[in-house]
This record gives structure tokens, sequence and C-alpha cells, in this order.
């Protein structure tokens, strides 16, 4: 008897921000600097986790429809983002808000409160702590403050990732507007 030797496939749902492609490929000079010959996270999959589910071994088409759902519900007003702040954990080095930054808080628990209304659960044990992740490794904890790294926050999106396979499909995306900016005409 054969034994398929491909690991099974696992689907991670996540609600993120992602930035620009401009900052985006500014962050991957920094995670080059820092971590010479590390493996980086790629261009198209740097972004801040805003909400996750469990993963599911089966493709989750209701989670997703749930989610969309959820995501539409969200109204949150457009933000400046910085993170000027480089942490080394013993696993990975990411880039963090120096400050609080008070309507990303607002925004991330106005999708979790979607998430739970639409009946769909955060990942058990997870939660939130904002960071954009560049590249994993092993070494001592540390923290640095840097420059920087600015955008203007307009949108959020819905990631379906296969996770170990380094695919992400992007499911939705909405745009920050806020409850009274919408427009007349």
């Amino acid at each position: 008897m054969r034994h398929d030797m491909r690991a099974t496939t696992l689907y991670r749902l996540f609600f993120a921000l992602k930035p620009p492609v401009t900052v985006a490929r500014q962050t991957d000079h920094l995670a080059e600097k820092l971590g010479g010959g590390e493996r980086r996270i790629r261009l198209e999959h740097q972004h801040m986790t805003l909400a996750v589910t469990a993963d599911y071994v089966e493709y989750p088409y209701a989670v997703i429809k749930a989610l969309l759902r959820a995501g539409t519900s969200v109204e949150a007003e457009p933000f400046d983002m910085r993170l000027d702040q480089v942490s080394f954990n013993n696993r990975s080095v990411a880039l963090r808000p120096s400050r609080s930054v008070p309507l990303l808080n607002q925004l991330q628990r106005s999708i979790a409160d979607a998430m739970w209304r639409a009946g769909v659960a955060l990942r058990p044990g997870w939660s939130f702590s904002p960071h954009q992740t560049l590249f994993y490794r092993d070494g001592p904890p540390s923290q640095q403050s840097i420059d920087g790294f600015s955008w203007s926050l307009d949108r959020f999106v819905l990631v379906c990732s296969h996770v170990g396979r380094t695919r992400h499909d992007i499911l939705g995306t909405w745009t920050l507007k806020g409850d009274g900016q919408y427009e007349l005409f």
C-alpha cells in the first residue's frame, strides 16, 4: 500500500491590513538587511492580521460566506499607520507601531464583533497584537526603534491562506469610510 506523503492542506481565514506596494518593497528591503539569508515574507503576503479563524481541513465555504457578510457590516474610519519599532522575538522579526493607534484598535474590535455576530469564532488563544512579520528566525528577543514606514489605511481584506503552501487568496476588500462620511452625490 502506497502512502501519500503530501500534507493535507489547511485553510486559515483572516482579516488583514495590507501595505501599499511601495511600502511592502521598503519593508522587504529592511527585512533583507536585518535577516541576511533568512527567507522573508513575500511582498504580496505582507499584512497585519486583524482577526483570524481556526484552521479548517475542508475548504470552509459556509464560514467564508459568513465572514464576507461580517466584513460588509464593519464601519470604521480611515487612519494613518506608522510602524516604527522592530521587534525580535525568539521565533520572528516584525514591525510594530511604537504607540497605540486608537482607530486601528477600534477597527479590530469592530471586525471581531462582526465575526461573533456572524457566528464565527476567533482562533482559540489568539489575541490582537499589531505587527507585520518580516521573517521567521531563531534568536534572542530585542527591540529597536527605526524611522519607520507610514501610510494611510483606507481598506481591509479577507484572506484565505492555504497553510504551508505559500498561497493567499484575497476573498473580499472593504473600504474604510466611517459612519457618516458617505458621499451625498
